[in-house]
């Protein structure tokens, strides 16, 4: 009998058939999860790993660690130090305006800022970097929900404003942002690299010692910078604008034997701690960055060529034609009127005209090529960025005006760097060396990456030749030239006054706006040190026999005493006890106590009554008169004998004072 399927049957079968469907399908499934774990464990764990590892890690850029930057006696200038800073977890922070506005008050920091931050979708943002360590602290106890605590690199200048203008700063995340740290960015850093740093279930950070890479440490920097001759400069300078109220300065100390340089000051200046405090004007390094017109100090170069070619001698007479000469349509004069002058007392009395008339035995050509043979026009290649080269227009454009007015330092431009060097050519026989700033570069193994060397550039003039320009130079430090202020009764001094009237930006020259400067060596025998000393815009007194030389004078003599340089001042027992007395210096200078010296007294802005100069010397005189804008001419030598206008005179600002010397010998 047949057998019928019922409906219940079908239905069972149905079951049946879906349970296995859905069964090989599970298998199937499984068998593909099981495959792919398997391939990969097997065959890419490592970047299974970085998945997994996204959930518990947290990449934080840190501020690299930098090599540290020392003296040339190896003294510390740059250093690290670790300082904290706060981040903070959004996705973890609870009230994110509430912690905002605390976290504002505590750092003083924006607190809309900080609210747009800790209401991001972002797993990690900056509160603040370097705060103080009690900042620190106290964050730390209050133990805020998704705000931590990570300790970073941060750079340090142990001697806050000293050198400030050499070494520039750092900002976050070791940023070089001028001076040594950017020109020797490459050095002072291997590499920059971000730190994997675990994250635990509350989200603090921590490093575990497999996540630490091994990095070789970066290079230490060693400048030639003496940090006691850089101190030594900047308080000079310092104390000299606080007396003329300048509007800026620079003082470059060189060895002019090798080209090291010992020390440029700048003002003003900053404070690499706290840059943010300071506008950029204070950053520049003004020794080779401000180009000026050098005025009466390029003289020695216009005269140092005339007697390297041979057209003149130092006691080759020139008519200065009573101070006045007319060129073409152009008249141009000399700050005191002169007849015939030998060349060594054109140097000495620095007159214009007869500087321009040595010039002319050279001609236009040579004068050129001597010009740039002194490294004129060309940058020094000192290791530092934002150097300028100066302005010296081609040959082919000079005027004879131009030329004129070249010969006397107008119509040129140069730093102070340059300046410097081109007097280091003289000071050492005839060599324009390659500035030094860095003296070495050491690896973390002990071992020299670097080590400067003294580099000749050119030979624009003979030993011969250096030797009797130094001779004249000594003169101008002398009573009877114009930097008598820079003679020194413990070294022997050579040098060059230099009083430049400023250039306006659309032509012409700008009333009552100098640039007073000083440049000379010492000792005159046996040169150690070259010093730049500049000064711009001084009120009151503005040439540079007054405002430069006595900075200059007082830079030498502290830095060669602190060099151990034996000094011509020595003691002798004369019965009564031991007495200072000098050897072959000028028989008629007498030595002031500056603090006994009588002063010209202010009586209204624009009149001045005078002491009695009876017994000074012409530098008491000057130092008396420091600061004041009177004009004085001297006559003779030895000691003030008499003057007019009469002591206790009333003058206006201006009018000329004229003191009568006499030997007492």
């Amino acid at each position: 009998m047949p057998r019928y399927v019922t409906q219940g049957d079908q239905s069972h079968r149905r079951a049946i058939a879906r349970m296995y469907l859905l069964g090989g399908f599970l298998a199937i499934c499984f068998g593909v999860l099981a495959t792919r774990a398997i391939f990969f464990h097997i065959k890419d764990n490592e970047r299974l790993e970085k998945v997994a590892m996204r959930q518990y890690r947290t990449a934080v850029k840190e501020s690299t660690k930098r090599g540290k930057i020392v003296d040339a006696n190896g003294r510390e200038l740059a250093i690290n130090i670790e300082a904290p800073s706060v981040w903070a977890d959004p996705r973890s922070v609870e009230k994110p305006e509430e912690t905002a506005r605390f976290l504002s008050q505590l750092f003083e920091v924006n607190e809309d800022k900080l609210i747009g931050r800790l209401t991001s979708q972002r797993k990690f943002v900056w509160i603040k970097r370097w705060v103080s360590e009690e900042q620190a602290e106290q964050l730390e106890e209050l133990k805020i929900r998704g705000v931590h605590v990570v300790r970073e690199n941060k750079r340090s200048y142990p001697n806050n404003m000293l050198a400030a203008t050499i070494l520039g700063a750092v900002g976050l995340d070791s940023k070089p942002l001028g001076g040594i740290e950017h020109s020797l960015n490459e050095y002072l850093v291997r590499r920059q690299e971000s730190k994997s740093y675990k994250r635990d279930a509350r989200g603090h950070l921590y490093l575990s010692p497999a996540d630490v890479v091994t990095i070789r440490p970066p290079n230490v920097v060693e400048l030639t910078i003496d940090k006691a001759v850089q101190y030594i400069a900047e308080s000079v300078l310092k104390r000299t604008m606080e007396a003329t109220k300048g509007k800026a300065g620079t003082i470059v100390v060189v060895d002019p034997r090798n080209g090291n340089i010992l020390a440029i000051a700048n003002m003003p200046t900053f404070d690499p701690n706290n840059y943010g405090s300071y506008d950029l004007d204070s950053w520049k390094n003004r020794a080779i960055t401000d180009p000026y017109e050098p005025g009466s100090t390029f003289k020695v170069i216009s005269v140092a060529s005339a007697l390297e070619q041979g057209t003149v001698t130092p006691s080759d007479v020139f008519d200065c034609e009573k101070g006045e000469i007319t060129i073409g349509e152009d008249v141009l004069h000399d700050s005191k009127a002169h007849e015939d002058l030998t060349v060594h007392d054109i140097i000495r009395v620095s007159s214009n005209i007869g500087a321009y008339k040595i010039s002319e035995t050279i001609g236009k050509e040579r004068a050129a090529e001597y010009i740039k043979n002194f490294g004129f026009g060309t940058k020094t290649g000192v290791r530092l960025n934002g150097e300028s080269a100066g302005i010296v227009l081609p040959v082919r454009k000079w005027t004879e005006t131009h030329f004129a007015t070249i010969a006397f330092g107008q119509g040129i431009s140069a730093t102070p760097l340059q300046m410097a060097m081109a007097f280091a050519a003289i000071a050492n026989g005839g060599e324009l060396l390659k500035p030094n700033i860095v003296k070495r570069i050491i690896d973390d193994q002990g071992d020299v990456v670097f080590e400067s060397e003294k580099e000749v550039r050119r030979r624009p003039i003979s030993r011969d030749t250096g030797r009797m320009m130094t001779r004249m130079l000594q003169s101008v430090a002398t009573e009877e030239g114009t930097g008598a202020l820079a003679e020194s009764l413990e070294y022997p001094t050579a040098g060059k006054t230099g009083t430049a009237q400023k250039a306006g930006r659309h032509g012409g020259y700008m009333k009552d706006k100098y640039y007073a400067s000083f440049v000379g060596f010492a000792p005159a025998d046996d040169p150690r040190l070259v010093v730049y000393v500049g000064i711009d815009e001084p009120q009151g007194y503005y040439y540079g026999g007054q405002v430069a030389a006595p900075a200059f004078r007082e830079v030498v003599e502290k830095t060669l005493k602190y060099l151990k340089v034996p000094s011509r001042r020595r003691l002798v027992k004369d019965g009564k006890g031991e007495s200072e007395v000098y050897d072959s210096y000028v028989e008629n200078s007498v030595p002031e106590d500056v603090r006994k010296l009588p002063e010209v007294q202010m009586v209204s802005d624009d009149m001045w009554r005078l002491p009695d100069f009876t017994g000074l010397t012409m530098k008491g005189v000057m130092e008396s008169a420091l600061g004041v804008p009177l004009e004085f001419r001297f006559m003779g030598t030895g000691i003030a004998v008499r003057q007019h206008p009469a002591p206790g005179s009333t003058v206006e600002k201006g009018e000329e004072c004229v003191v009568e010397f006499r030997s007492l010998l």
